[in-house]
């Protein structure tokens, strides 16, 4: 049996916001959307992030806080220059955790949608 990551799906309040979010960050474009409930991003290795209206799947489904969703770059200090430009809350500035077993350089903040997300570099 072969099991892998296929997608990961947000719940969003503004999609066209999002989308703009995760346009800016990921620096690519929508792969497929249908209308107001759903958009993807193809982020590699087949595996998508997708954005969602949460009225379609459930009236107790909630908007942002339900996970925390981990980008890894190159460059975690660039990054977080160009997130800061963008009008979202940040948590913490870059910082060196100090419980890892390896190195671990990472930033939170909370997307447009009110969804934490870290960005990380680290080798293990």
């Amino acid at each position: 049996m072969f099991v892998r990551l296929d997608h990961i799906y947000l719940s969003v309040k503004d999609m066209n916001r999002a989308i703009k979010f995760y346009e800016s960050i990921l620096s690519c474009k929508v792969k497929h959307r249908e209308s107001n409930t759903w958009a993807d991003f193809d982020i590699g290795n087949g595996v998508y992030l997708g954005l969602i209206n949460p009225n379609i799947i459930s009236n107790k489904r909630i908007c942002g806080n339900n996970s925390v969703t981990v980008f890894w770059t190159d460059n975690v200090d660039l990054l977080f220059t160009k997130i800061s430009k963008l009008s979202v809350k940040i948590i913490h500035k870059p910082i060196d955790l100090d419980f890892t077993d390896y190195p671990y350089r990472c930033f939170q903040c909370y997307d447009t949608e009110g969804n934490l997300l870290e960005f990380a570099k680290y080798n293990k």
